[in-house]
């Protein structure tokens, strides 16, 4: 391992050595045969290195042209792993800063493992293993401390006596008969007993050591919650799967606007749940050009929405995977696989929720607020502005405007058009720094803003929101951000 990392280490470039690349650079090299990735600020060309990705090339082949630091931190990955990549290094992305650029290093106090979880997924599984002097020393402690114990029980003639006494009685029953004045009973009965329990407890213990189980009994808590690897029953499992692509039947396609399409696809049985927790989303998968092209993509369905799944997309002239997209017919079976996404929403995250959206980026932020309006028990207080260039472009209004009208002030939306027409009522423009005080929750700790929409969108609402007095949010987002991006 020292020589290989000597080799990587002599095939490294210093900043000067690369070039200063954009994001539009970065997505022209998006095919199998020319492969680049973002990742922390820079730029790999991975085109050689697809095929031999612990997590299957398909992992890789979903972000090319892309920046793949989600992703790549989601999953998790070791030093090695770290310094393998630096041999493909070929620039840094332009306005990257250094914080970026420094990536994450892991813990040394634990060693990083690569598990294999799936034909397209890798976890980052920490553990601590005891050294063998350890183990030996833990056996040899247990052993005297037995041994110890029972040599006392011995010389005290407590065991002895508990046993003839016990014997008389015939029955257990009649145990709390016994006088306490009985002392040789009752100093027999609790040295047994509590040899018996430091015994099993020790036992226990180092029988958890050598088994190398996660927790012993006596650390288990009252619940756990679960990690992303685990559906809780909250969130049942269901018919998607977050390492690999499963083929869905596409049911209905439906045109309800100007671009703007409803998918609806079958699930296994009429009362197959899907297995999203809130707030995630999944991916769909397609050939188009000769080259593999996935998008992600939020299911305006949710698990009480049994046998299908329902996705809203925008398709465009000169999208990729909309060309694909738009060449299914019904009875067409689409490769989707997930969950996905950092965001898990549960009840009580936060006392009040701003949301801002634009276009389709409504569609992650629909799916919370049905879910808080729908559950009578959630009281988290909504604001939502939702942008749209024109009145025909906004998406799913009449059921937001429901929810609004069935909350009691609990949920409200200002919709915002670019272009409205004469009989607009709503508000027009950009969302700016006044529209985001206006509708927007205060700064406070118990405060949660989410934004999902077009980049120029998302940047202008950053500053307008840091103006405010948000903190100003990282390039990829964690459930503990005040400001969340989708």
């Amino acid at each position: 391992m020292a020589d290989t990392k000597k080799e990587l280490k002599a095939g490294w470039k210093t900043e000067a050595e690369v070039q200063v690349l954009t994001l539009k650079d970065v997505a022209k090299h998006n095919t199998k045969k020319d492969l680049w990735i973002v990742i922390h600020g820079k730029v790999y060309n991975i085109t050689d290195y697809a095929r031999d990705h612990p997590g299957g090339p398909d992992a890789l082949f979903e972000v090319g042209g892309q920046d793949a630091t989600s992703a790549y931190e989601d999953v998790g990955h070791s030093e090695d792993a770290r310094e393998i990549m630096h041999q493909y290094l070929v620039g840094s992305l332009e306005g990257a800063s250094s914080a970026e650029a420094g990536g994450k290093t892991p813990s040394s106090a634990s060693t990083v493992q690569i598990v294999r979880r799936g034909p397209a997924q890798e976890v980052a599984k920490v553990t601590s293993e005891p050294s063998s002097l350890k183990k030996y020393a833990e056996l040899v402690v247990f052993a005297l401390g037995t041994a110890g114990a029972a040599w006392a029980a011995g010389r005290t003639g407590a065991l002895h006596k508990a046993a003839i006494t016990i014997e008389r009685l015939g029955t257990l029953d009649r145990v709390k008969n016994i006088k306490l004045g009985n002392a040789g009973f009752a100093q027999g009965f609790l040295l047994a007993a509590g040899t018996s329990t430091i015994i099993a407890i020790a036992g226990m213990r180092y029988l958890q050591k050598l088994t190398k189980m996660e927790k012993d009994p006596f650390h288990l808590p009252a619940h756990r919650a679960a990690s992303h690897m685990v559906v809780s029953s909250h969130h049942p499992v269901g018919a998607i799967a977050p390492a690999e692509y499963r083929k869905f039947k596409l049911s209905k396609k439906i045109e309800l606007s100007n671009g703007i399409w409803k998918f609806v696809f079958a699930l296994p049985t009429s009362t197959s749940v899907l297995g999203l927790p809130i707030g995630q989303h999944v991916a769909i998968r397609g050939e188009v050009d000769d080259h593999t092209v996935t998008r992600s993509y939020t299911p305006i369905s949710n698990n009480r929405d049994l046998g299908r799944l329902e996705l809203m997309i925008r398709l465009y002239p000169d999208g990729q995977l909309s060309k694909y997209l738009s060449g299914i017919q019904v009875g067409d079976h689409v490769e989707i696989r997930g969950p996905k996404g950092s965001m898990r929403y549960r009840k009580g995250m936060s006392k009040r929720l701003g949301m801002v959206g634009g276009g389709t980026g409504i569609t992650p932020l629909y799916q919370l607020i049905r879910a808080i309006c729908e559950d009578k028990t959630d009281d988290t207080e909504v604001s939502l502005v939702y942008a749209n260039r024109s009145e025909a472009d906004i998406m799913m209004r009449e059921k937001l405007e429901t929810f609004a009208a069935q909350s009691n002030g609990q949920f409200k939306v200002h919709f915002m058009l670019d272009h409205p027409s004469d009989e607009w009522r709503g508000g027009k423009g950009y969302v700016d720094a006044n529209v985001l005080k206006k509708h927007m929750p205060p700064v406070a700790d118990d405060t949660k803003i989410l934004i999902c929409g077009p980049p120029p969108m998302v940047n202008a609402i950053k500053k307008g929101l840091t103006s405010l007095g948000f903190p100003e949010p990282g390039n990829v987002s964690k459930m503990t951000d005040q400001i969340f991006i989708f």
